[in-house]
Parts: structure tokens; sequence; C-alpha cells
């Protein structure tokens, strides 16, 4: 089992990281408990299988069918039912705009149901549905965020500042952020913090721990990216719900299989 990634093409990869699917007809127990870590994304998920549910302090929330998970600060545990099909768009911050017209502080740290956000997003779950083949699929998803962009100031700023951080993230400093944007410090976090639904310092974190996890010569030096072993656990606990040590050993948990194994992104569209 694994999950396959679908690039966009054109405009779309300002606002689109890229489309997931993973299927699976029988999962097995010890397969059914997964993390969900925070990538700097926001996630739309189809669930076509069975009901999957976040587990927060022993309880267990049916997360809806149709779901958008906006940018989480840490970890979130999860647990599947026997049969995965699955597909997802991971957003950019500045797609939650162009598509949707909203702000992502709106949406942060919750997991909701799409028609909160848009109704049409439950029309295009049951047209999905109806399709055979992950190609058409995807195609039919990238066909829907293309009738739905609006490209404007404020979608155009975002992703030039979190394009910014993304270049930036190994010595970010906000000062000189705010500078290059000519905006004051407290401007450009007011204007980022309601835009992303983070801090650019946040976002700036969970960038950094992406990219040293995707990487695997960064992955097993992670000590030489930190200002101390304390702020490597800490950091690693936070985002993964692992210590450094144990990320090199996950066996059961698929997403973070999936970000330790990355082999890039499949052509489509």
């Amino acid at each position: 089992m694994e999950i396959k990634q679908f690039g966009p093409s054109g405009m779309l990869q300002n606002f689109v990281d890229y489309i997931w699917v993973v299927e699976s007809e029988l999962l097995k127990e010890e397969e059914r408990e997964d993390i969900i870590m925070p990538l700097g994304h926001i996630n739309l998920i189809f669930n076509y299988g069975s009901d999957y549910k976040l587990i927060e302090r022993e309880r267990e929330i049916l997360i809806p069918d149709t779901a958008i998970i906006g940018q989480i600060k840490s970890a979130r545990h999860v647990r599947y039912g026997s049969k995965l099909e699955q597909i997802g768009i991971s957003l950019k911050p500045a797609g939650l705009i162009s598509f949707f017209h909203i702000p992502g502080t709106s949406i942060a740290d919750r997991i909701i149901d799409a028609k909160e956000v848009d109704l049409t997003l439950h029309k295009v779950y049951h047209q999905i549905e109806k399709l055979n083949g992950i190609d058409k699929k995807v195609d039919k998803i990238y066909e829907y965020l293309k009738a739905k962009m609006i490209i404007d100031k404020n979608s155009r700023r975002i992703s030039e500042m979190t394009d910014y951080i993304e270049s930036n993230y190994e010595d970010l400093n906000i000062n000189e952020m705010a500078e290059f944007f000519r905006l004051s410090i407290s401007a450009l976090e007011r204007f980022f913090k309601k835009s992303v639904g983070l801090t650019p310092k946040t976002y700036g974190n969970i960038i950094k721990f992406r990219k040293n996890i995707e990487n695997e010569d960064r992955r097993k030096h992670m000590q030489n990216y930190y200002y101390d072993q304390s702020h490597l656990i800490k950091n690693a606990k936070k985002f993964s719900g692992k210590t450094a040590n144990e990320l090199e050993h996950v066996n059961s948990e698929l997403t973070l299989q999936h970000i330790l194994n990355s082999n890039g992104v499949n052509d489509c569209c």
C-alpha cells in the first residue's frame, strides 16, 4: 500500500502542492493507526472507504467523508477502518484564498465538513465517485479547481510570502522578511496570520522540519540544523509525534512512511 502523488500544471502550481491518492481493500489492525503531520498545507479529503476518526485524548471523533483540515500546528492521530480509499488535495495557503475565498485563520487547527466552506465540494465528491481510473478522477479535480481559481492581490501576496519562507526557512529572519515586503513587522504578522492561519515563524518552523525529514541525508543529521538537542526533540515530537530517532524506524504509519520515503510527484495533467 502506498500513497500516489499527482502534481499540478500551469498556474495551479502556485496554489496546489499535489493531489494524493491511497487505496487498500483490507487494512490489518496494526496498519490502521496514522499520524497527520503539519506540512504547511490545507488538506481537502474525499473519503470513499470505511469511516475514519480523529483520536484526541482517547476520544474518537468521526471525520466527515468530505473534510477540510486547516493548518495544524502539531501532529494529529487518526484511525482508519478496514477499507482505505481516499483522495486528498494538498492546497498551498494561497490556494484556500484563490479557490474558496476565505482566510486561513477561519479554519486553522480545525477539521470541518467541506460544506462549511463550499457546497459544490459535495457535488464534486459524488462526481468523482462515479469515475473509473485514478487519472480521470485527478483530471476532474484539477478541472474543478481551474474553474474555481481567482487570482487577486491577496492570493498573489500570500503566494509570494510563502515562497519567500520556502526559500529562507533555514535562517528565517522576520525583520528581514518585513523589510523585503516593505511592511512593518506587526503588519506582516497580522496579514500572514489572518491569511495562512499561522504566524510566519510557526510556518517557517513547520517548513524547516518538513524539509529536514523529506531529505534522507538531512534527516540523519538533523541535530546539525537545530540550536541544540532539546530544540530538536521538541520540534520532532510536536510536528511528527515521534523523536528524531524514532523517525528512522517507522513501520506502520502510512503518512509518515510516505513522507520519509517519497520519490517525488507523479506526472499528471
